[in-house]
């Protein structure tokens, strides 16, 4: 902990389940991933706990509106059935967090961006490449993105996992787990294939389906974009080590020390 408070702005914490990085991010990213659904842009930006209250609000609040519902009624021209279904107050409600979402995700974007500047242009930066302890084990190395897109195209949070992100992997599998359970999703897949096209209509809840989306491409979007920074982030420790080691304020060092 000495060594840590040496450093104003840490840009990095490691922990056996997970690495939090602080980098530069476009604000409109993670605006663009509330709007998609509320707390996803916080949770792209490490700020789980936040973004975990948002994502169980909307989730709470939708059902209660029927919000989904009334958007499938209304993509698909039913728009007596989408006024009957929606729940008005309830709504209104929604609608204050996705407001909230948005704008709160886009300000912290701005503040993170100052903060990672202010973190590299440091004389000194702190680096930790590795977190071992008797119960967990985690380390920072350099992943390949599309690998860590393919995992998460195969199943929500495989590509976290891959890269060392155990936090945010446990979540994502833990909501796509519960929606792919409770829209029966896999249910309509197999009688889609069968050719029972009207039991697959039935057995699909599309409340809970329309969920499934925005946790699925935002999980591929966010594993590749997790790598990247990841990656960086071990280049610059690298460099970093090499000019202290091997440039002159390095050499200095090493000359006192001898």
């Amino acid at each position: 902990m000495k060594q840590i408070n040496e450093f104003r702005i840490p840009g990095m914490a490691i922990s056996g389940l997970d690495i939090s990085i602080l980098h530069t991010k476009n604000p409109w990213l993670p605006m663009w991933w509330s709007a998609a659904m509320p707390g996803l842009g916080h949770f792209c930006q490490g700020m789980y706990f936040k973004g975990l209250i948002l994502m169980l609000w909307e989730i709470l609040v939708n059902f209660k509106a029927h919000l989904n519902l009334a958007i499938l009624y209304t993509f698909t021209g039913q728009w007596q059935k989408a006024a009957e279904t929606i729940n008005a107050e309830w709504a209104i409600i929604y609608g204050a967090i996705f407001v909230f979402a948005i704008c709160d995700s886009y300000r912290t974007a701005v503040e993170h961006n100052m903060l990672a500047r202010l973190e590299k242009a440091q004389r000194r930066r702190y680096f930790k490449l590795v977190s071992l302890s008797p119960t967990s084990f985690n380390y920072l190395d350099k992943n390949n993105p599309w690998v860590a897109l393919a995992w998460s195209t195969l199943f929500t949070g495989f590509g976290h996992l891959y890269n060392n992100k155990g936090v945010k992997a446990a979540i994502l599998m833990v909501w796509a787990a519960a929606i792919i359970h409770f829209s029966h999703v896999n249910d309509g897949i197999i009688a889609t294939l069968t050719g029972q096209f009207q039991r697959a209509r039935e057995v699909v809840d599309y409340q809970w389906l329309l969920f499934f989306p925005s946790f699925y491409i935002f999980a591929i979007w966010d594993s590749y974009s997790d790598a990247v920074e990841l990656n960086s982030l071990f280049d610059d420790a690298q460099k970093d080590y090499l000019r202290l080691k091997y440039g002159k304020a390095g050499g200095l060092v090493d000359a006192a020390r001898r």
